[in-house]
């Protein structure tokens, strides 16, 4: 019951942040009447039960042992098992996208970070939020401007480097390993919900702590890291949905 309720509330404050995002981006005629109608009549409040587990395509799992597996493994444990209540953390299953859709994900990627002020700055890092249908829907099709959520220091996409962190906003049980593009980031430590854009000279900001949602079930664990906040969709690519258990 209080798993459920975690839920409820985890995506009410996700369906709420996005619809924020929404606003801001008509205020500031980012987004046309019309596309916004469409985009707020497919917001969801709570995913169907049936969509909590997706029939994936086996190709784009990876096997238990080789060496891609391994070498997510090995940079997931090595962040986490850093904290000494998840040194048990197992992971279960970890999938790619296919190969079509990341090619063509990887090429809008490539062009965005090109444009950046230092195209070379890209990290791995994990995605701070989704509930399971989002995740599963931005590893499938890629982040669009729907999933930019309006946090502490503005709307946009926040990732981190430890995945700790990011299971306090993810669904628990999941985490979404992406690349992104950082080019030049600004360090920002007055928090500004209404910021939509880097400063000027800048392509990314890199944020002091911001409040949990309580979105996952690891909320209490206080990891004060910081994050980093991007405006643009496709300056970042999903990697890895990694499947784990405490």
């Amino acid at each position: 019951k209080q798993w459920y309720q975690r839920r409820v509330r985890g995506e009410f404050r996700e369906y709420r942040a996005q619809v924020r995002s929404l606003l801001s981006r008509l205020r500031d005629g980012r987004e046309d009447v019309d596309s916004a109608e469409n985009e707020l009549m497919s917001l969801t409040l709570m995913e169907p039960k049936d969509n909590m587990v997706k029939a994936v395509d086996t190709d784009t799992i990876l096997k238990v042992g080789e060496e891609e597996w391994r070498q997510v493994e090995d940079q997931f444990r090595a962040e986490v098992c850093k904290v000494p209540s998840y040194q048990s953390i197992r992971i279960s299953s970890v999938e790619k996208p296919n190969a079509t859709k990341q090619n063509q994900l990887r090429s809008s990627f490539s062009v965005r970070c090109n444009a950046l002020r230092d195209p070379d700055l890209r990290i791995r890092l994990y995605y701070c939020g989704g509930k399971a249908g989002t995740l599963h829907r931005i590893l499938k099709e890629g982040f669009q401007p729907r999933d930019m959520v309006a946090g502490d220091y503005g709307v946009g996409l926040y990732f981190t480097q430890n995945p700790v962190r990011a299971m306090q906003y993810s669904e628990p049980g999941l985490l979404l390993q992406c690349e992104v593009g950082i080019g030049m980031a600004e360090s920002v430590l007055k928090m500004d919900q209404n910021r939509n854009r880097p400063p000027v000279g800048y392509d990314s900001v890199l944020t002091g702590d911001r409040n949990v949602d309580h979105v996952g079930i690891y909320s209490h664990q206080r990891h004060n890291e910081l994050q980093y906040l991007i405006f643009d969709s496709t300056q970042a690519i999903p990697i890895y949905l990694v499947y784990f258990n405490i």
